[in-house]
């Protein structure tokens, strides 16, 4: 029968006598750069360094002489309008087909609700009656 050997030992070269093999590889964040082993840069650095670089790219999308966007209670309902235009409204015919969905769907559950309640009411009695309260 043959023995299973997994992969991550294939690709480890021999170690001699006491030496614990050496990968090819650089292990965890060091990288390879000529001969010299160097760190990578953390995680958090390249974050700080990435939102350094695009600060001003925020603020250029807004031109210095720009007036603030207009609000207020006239443009809101404007825009509410606007949006329930875009609405897919449903037909009478899947609305009362809906309607019905929802009241069997509550009806199922209310039934299941009222039989649990029912028998545990019984059982609760009937502890009750045995223990003498």
């Amino acid at each position: 029968m043959a023995k299973a050997v997994s992969r991550s030992k294939q690709n480890r070269p021999a170690s001699k006598g006491n030496e614990p093999a050496r990968s090819v590889r650089p292990q965890g964040k060091e990288l390879a750069k000529g001969k010299e082993q160097v760190k990578a840069p953390s995680r958090w650095s390249r974050a700080r360094t990435a939102a350094k670089r695009t600060r001003p790219a925020r603020n250029a999308a807004r031109p210095a002489g720009a007036k603030a966007e207009k609000r207020g209670l006239r443009k809101f309902f404007r825009d509410v309008r606007v949006e329930m235009s875009k609405v897919t409204w449903p037909t009478r015919k899947d609305l009362i087909q809906s309607t019905i969905v929802v009241i069997v769907a509550v009806a199922i559950a209310s039934a299941y609700t009222g039989a649990l309640d029912f028998v545990f009411s019984r059982i609760v009695d009937a502890v009750l009656k045995l223990i003498g309260a």
